[in-house]
Formats: C-alpha cells, sequence, structure tokens
C-alpha cells in the first residue's frame, strides 16, 4: 500500500519558517549581550537580562496564546506572530536605551514564541499520522540547521561590533517567513461553542495539556543536563587542556542530532517509541559519562556526537508521542506546554 505523501508544498514551507525563526534567534543570542554592554556599558548581568527576557517573553506567550491558535486559525496567528517578530527585528536599530532593549527583548521574545507554537502546530495537523515521527523528525532539522549556522552568523557579523548586519538577519529572516507563510495552506479546525469556551477561559486545565507534562519533564530533565554541558564547554575545555578540539564539539552534537533525526522517526512510525526510546536514554547516560571522563580529543567529539543523538530523539520522539495523544483542537496547546 503507498504510504502518504510527506513532503507536500506546505510542509517545506512551514519547515523553511520554523528555520527563518530559529536562524534569527540564534544570531541575535550570542550578539545581545555584547551589543547591550559596548552600545550603553551594561554590565554582564545587564546583558543577560536582556537575553533572558527573550526566553521569559517566549515561555508566557506559549502558555497564554497557544490555547488561541485553534480558535483564531492557526495560520492567521503565524501571520500576526511573524508580523509582530518583523516590527521588532526592526525595532532594534532604533533602541536608545537599556530600558528600551529590555522592552523590545520581551516583546521580541513573545512574538517567537508565538510563531514557534504555531509552526509546530501547523506541522502536526499536516504531517500524515502515520508518519508523525518520520515527519517531525525531519521538521525539527530546522532548529538542528539553525544552531549550526546561526552562531557562525553572529559571529561573522558581531565579532567586529557590525550589530547593524546582526539585526538586518532578523528582518531578512522574518520577512522571507512572512512571504513564505502567506502561500501556506493550513487545515483549520471547526471548535464546538463548548471548545471555544474552553479556548477562552484561562481556567488551569484549559492553559495547559495535562498529557503533555510527563514527557515535558522528562525533556526538562535531558536538556538541564545538556545546557550545563553547553553553557561550560568553553571553561571545561581550558580545563582539560582540549580547546582546540572544544571548537568542533557543537558541530559533533549537530551531526549526531542530524543522524538521529535522518533515521529514528522511521523507526518509531514503524516499530512503536520504546525501540528507540529506551537506547536514546542510554546513549545520552554514555555520552555524558564519556565527556566528562574524556582524556583525548577523540573522546570528546565522540561523546559530543552521542549526547546529540541522544538528547534529539528524547525531544522529537516525545514530541511525536505528545501530539498522537492529543486531539486535534488542542494541538497548539499541547505543544506550547511540550515546548
Amino acid at each position: 500500500m503507498q504510504r502518504e505523501r510527506l513532503f507536500t508544498k506546505d510542509f517545506l514551507l512551514d519547515t523553511a519558517i520554523s528555520l527563518c525563526c530559529s536562524l534569527n534567534y540564534f544570531t541575535l543570542l550570542i550578539n545581545i549581550t555584547g551589543f547591550a554592554t559596548v552600545t550603553f556599558g551594561a554590565t554582564s548581568a545587564e546583558g543577560g537580562l536582556a537575553a533572558g527576557l527573550y526566553v521569559i517573553g517566549g515561555l508566557i506567550s506559549r502558555v497564554c496564546l497557544g490555547k488561541y491558535v485553534e480558535m483564531v486559525g492557526r495560520k492567521k496567528m503565524l501571520i500576526f506572530g511573524l508580523l509582530i517578530a518583523l516590527v521588532m527585528s526592526a525595532t532594534y536599530f532604533f533602541v536608545s536605551s537599556m530600558a528600551v532593549l529590555y522592552v523590545v527583548r520581551f516583546l521580541h521574545g513573545t512574538a517567537y514564541g508565538l510563531s514557534s507554537t504555531c509552526t509546530n502546530d501547523i506541522i502536526a495537523k499536516i504531517v500524515p499520522s502515520g508518519r508523525r515521527g518520520e515527519g517531525l523528525g525531519y521538521f525539527l532539522l530546522s532548529i538542528t540547521i539553525a544552531t549550526a549556522i546561526g552562531p557562525f552568523l553572529g559571529m561573522s557579523f558581531g565579532q567586529h561590533g557590525n550589530y547593524d548586519a546582526v539585526f538586518t538577519v532578523g528582518l531578512v529572516m522574518y520577512t522571507a517567513a512572512l512571504v513564505m507563510a502567506l502561500f501556506l495552506k493550513v487545515p483549520e479546525e471547526t471548535l464546538t461553542d463548548e471548545q471555544k469556551i474552553q479556548a477562552r477561559s484561562f481556567n488551569i486545565r484549559h492553559l495547559f495539556q495535562f498529557s503533555a507534562v510527563p514527557l515535558a519533564v522528562t525533556c526538562m530533565v535531558f536538556y538541564f543536563s545538556y545546557s550545563g554541558v553547553l553553557s561550560f564547554i568553553s571553561s571545561y575545555a581550558a580545563d582539560i587542556d582540549m580547546v582546540e578540539a572544544a571548537t568542533y564539539f557543537y558541530l559533533a552534537v549537530a551531526v549526531g542530532t542530524l543522524v538521529s533525526r535522518l533515521t529514528t522517526g522511521k523507526i518509531y512510525d514503524m516499530r512503536g517509541p520504546n525501540i528507540v526510546m529506551y537506547p536514546a536514554y542510554l546513549a545520552f547516560f554514555v555520552g555524558m559519562v564519556a565527556f566528562s571522563q574524556a582524556s583525548s580529543a577523540w573522546v570528546l567529539l565522540c561523546a559530543g556526537f552521542i549526547i546529540g543523538y541522544g538528547v534529539s530523539i528524547v525531544y522529537s520522539i516525545d514530541q511525536a508521542i505528545v501530539v498522537s495523544k492529543s486531539p486535534a483542537h488542542r494541538y497548539g496547546v499541547t505543544t506550547s506546554t511540550f515546548a
């Protein structure tokens, strides 16, 4: 029997939109503290707050706005989020103080949170249910590619203080994303009166999809450990005298992520989650142990590959599971709860 088509025009457009949004996020992330320090004489803590407000804005928008995606319309909410993000990207050129920067970062994060919730919601709807693991794995490659290219763009443009070029990346990315969103054909939900009442409610039962919470917590535990590795890789590499090898660590992680997302989704669709999840847990554990005991460059890079392989499976397969357990009219809430 012929399998349902995966790589449709809308699948490719939604993935490209996600790539554009994520590219801007990572390009800005590594520069915003430096921009605050150089331009306004901010301390590292103040610059860090400017970076963190973006994440806080994204978190709040996911919790408060995710439930409106199906009620208002997936495409309309995506276009709204991208439009606000485009406006905020232009505002960086005119920031005149740290207070203004804080507001811009918060609102930009809010727009990014809404846009990313919508792209995840849309992909969950348009991917055939029988190929959900495979489809989400391919879709999440957009973020993998962005984590590799975004920091490179950021360092290339920002290393000499050319922050206007960094901000221009945001304008270009969100303009492209907005244009592509206009050509998306997105299946929408017809909500019952009861479902509309739930969508308008701020009752905690309607703000979160509680079936997604256990796997969301699982991912949080893994990414808590993973973020520690990424945050302290530079100082750790200096301590073990492997600074040069550490420059390729992110590449090793990206390769491991790429391999996992190209292969494990198909296995999940055919055989179920256990056959991929348990090896992923083991791989992540082995990778972390190898990382902590690395005595040579090849051990450090292999650890990066294994860590990337394991953690990417946990995220993509867990997301496929929570979406599969959610009713279609709650996809927005489910993806916002999980993310």
